[in-house]
């Protein structure tokens, strides 16, 4: 328990902090089970043990147990409430933990969660930065039965205002301190979805096929070249991938990258438009999205299933 002279709002109001964390974390996991004010037994002491949220989802054959810790500190999380956090984690046997602060965190503390064999984010969440669409992590998004989490990069923001709209993407990402609409005006630009096979698009390649017809049509002197695969000799679960980039008309602004990710009942679709000259500066980043996504197949009887 932080020393109350700690925290940056008045006493007792704190629980209003959690709330909007669980708020977005809702927004997040469409589909999971979010818990606010959860408690678990730790394995090693035998006690409850309390969790500001919870969030739970079975995909595949096991379940996925993530616990939010929220600091609303007026200073940074520093390396002793990191190893708080992670004691708690240690006893509650739970390999992947987030701590949520509103004042960022000291160069020690991220270097701790940098040496620890558990999946542990520091993410810096203040109530003033972000809309009611953004947030900061990891993205989950579920189509069919199809799961995928997709990281987001440092500096980088989430969005999914677009999620609900007929033909929007399932979520888009782009550096902080933009809206959607000025990211799409003025700054390098993702969005991602997850695509469905049927049986007349059964492969990755049809899929990827199809969405080049459908650009040719609009602007018929588009061009696409392949690029080297991002995993040309998948290995330890890496999932086949298509990559291209397309100079599809000069309203772009840009060239359009198109990654392409597989999986046994879909495909995920990460799609880069990057302005003209910024290729060595944002690709990368696109291609370590990619590399750290995750693709799972979910149960019959998991939640959010459409």
């Amino acid at each position: 328990m932080a020393d109350k002279s700690d925290l940056w709002i008045p006493e007792g109001d704190w629980h209003m902090y959690e709330a909007y964390v669980f708020g977005s974390l809702q927004r997040r996991f469409p589909g999971a089970l979010v818990i606010p004010n959860a408690h678990l037994r730790g394995i090693k002491s035998g006690k409850l043990r309390q969790i500001d949220v919870l969030v739970e989802i079975e995909a595949g054959d096991s379940g996925l147990k993530i616990i939010f810790d929220c600091k609303c500190y007026k200073r940074k999380v520093n390396v002793g409430d990191v190893e708080q956090f992670l004691g708690m984690l240690d006893d509650l046997r739970v390999s992947k933990g987030v701590l949520v602060t509103t004042k960022g965190y000291s160069k020690t503390a991220h270097e701790r969660t940098q040496r620890e064999s558990r999946d542990v984010d520091l993410q810096i969440l203040p109530p003033e930065r972000l809309s009611a669409y953004q947030y900061v992590g990891d993205v989950w998004l579920w189509k069919g039965p199809v799961l995928a989490i997709v990281r987001t990069p440092t500096g980088w923001l989430a969005d999914n205002q677009d999620t609900h709209k007929v033909g929007g993407c399932q979520f888009s990402m782009y550096p902080l301190g933009h809206t959607l609409e000025s990211a799409m005006r003025k700054c390098t630009f993702l969005y991602g979805n997850i695509v469905l096979k049927s049986e007349t698009e059964p492969t990755m390649e049809a899929i990827a096929a199809r969405h080049e017809r459908g650009i040719t049509q609009k602007f018929p002197h588009a061009k696409f070249e392949r690029l080297p695969s991002l995993f040309p000799d998948p290995k330890d679960g890496a999932p086949r991938t298509l990559f291209r980039v397309g100079h599809i008309d000069k309203s772009y602004g840009g060239p359009e990258y198109s990654l392409y990710l597989d999986s046994p009942e879909g495909v995920l679709l990460l799609v880069l438009l990057c302005l003209e000259g910024q290729d060595e500066t944002y690709v990368p980043a696109l291609k370590w999205i990619g590399g750290g996504a995750l693709l799972m197949t979910k149960q019959d009887d998991q939640p959010g299933k459409d």
